[in-house]
């Protein structure tokens, strides 16, 4: 057996014993209760300005809060997605029974409300309705914001076996998703394709150059490219699969040149961010 393929078999077993550390983490953090968990995001609105001092979380829950009017004895909030076409005279209201917040008593000057929304879809522009009511009226609020727009762009390292050469190697890639992603989301709970998949274009970092390039040789100097795409395992683990380019020798000994050649591979890989978490 080849160096390189001792090699790569030594990192598929590291790899699959991170994985494994990585699914009994995310086990445990599903099954057992929301303490000491990730904090809730808060994000403040200004009721004055009708605008929220961020953009708005998506795939998860967060607490809204701001200054209540003075009186307030109650308060509802409900969202609402507003479309491309910015005609907001036909929203539909969600959720139907609305996120409520009630003090003790009628509030004070400058007191501060908090309620919780649940999660809000990603790529959206929303309306958010404060109902406040104090014993004579109600007082409705509204307040613009938007949910994350941009694609995803995540950085995997991970092995990758080449099958039509039978080797493997270690590469880093770029994982580009078409939709954005909030990687504090547990896939358990907001699960979709546009979540889990990626277009992923990376490079080796070792060499699949057989010996003295006899026969191949990377696509240049020791990095060949890989083209694919990856699915998420869990939030921080991927397989993949695709193509990987390099160069190789003609069969006919009297070409020396080398031309590009194509080769199926498969892959499992970590989110870089995960990896620099067990380097200390």
């Amino acid at each position: 057996m080849s160096a390189s393929a001792v090699r790569a078999g030594a990192l598929v077993v590291l790899l699959l014993a991170f994985a494994s550390a990585d699914a009994a983490a995310q086990s445990v953090g599903e099954s057992a209760p929301p303490v000491g968990t990730q904090a809730i995001e808060r994000v403040i609105v200004d009721l004055e300005a009708h605008a929220f001092d961020r953009v708005l979380p998506f795939d998860v829950p967060f607490f809204v809060t701001g200054i209540a009017p003075e009186g307030t004895q109650s308060l509802e909030v409900q969202y609402a997605v507003v479309p491309k076409s910015g005609d907001t005279s036909s929203l539909r209201w969600m959720p139907l029974e609305p996120a409520r917040w009630q003090p003790v008593g009628a509030s004070t000057a400058d007191q501060r409300f908090l309620v919780l929304l649940q999660p809000l879809e990603a790529g959206h522009s929303y309306r958010v309705r404060f109902a406040f009511r104090n014993e004579r009226a109600v007082n409705t609020i509204t307040a613009d914001g938007r949910t994350g727009q941009k694609n995803y762009v995540s950085v995997d390292a991970g092995v990758l076996y080449a099958g039509d050469i039978s080797t493997g190697a270690l590469y880093v890639g770029s994982n580009i998703y078409f939709r954005p992603i909030n990687k504090a989301a547990p896939l358990s709970t907001v699960s979709s394709i546009g979540r889990r998949l990626a277009v992923t274009v990376g490079l080796t970092i070792s060499s699949i150059a057989d010996e003295n390039n006899k026969t191949r040789s990377d696509l240049f100097w020791n990095q060949s490219l890989v083209l694919g795409g990856g699915y998420r395992i869990t939030s921080s683990v991927r397989g993949g699969g695709g193509a990987l380019l390099f160069r190789q020798s003609d069969p006919n000994p009297l070409v020396t040149r080398k031309t590009s050649a194509v080769t199926w591979y498969v892959s499992f890989s970590f989110d870089l961010d995960l990896l620099r978490g067990f380097a200390g």
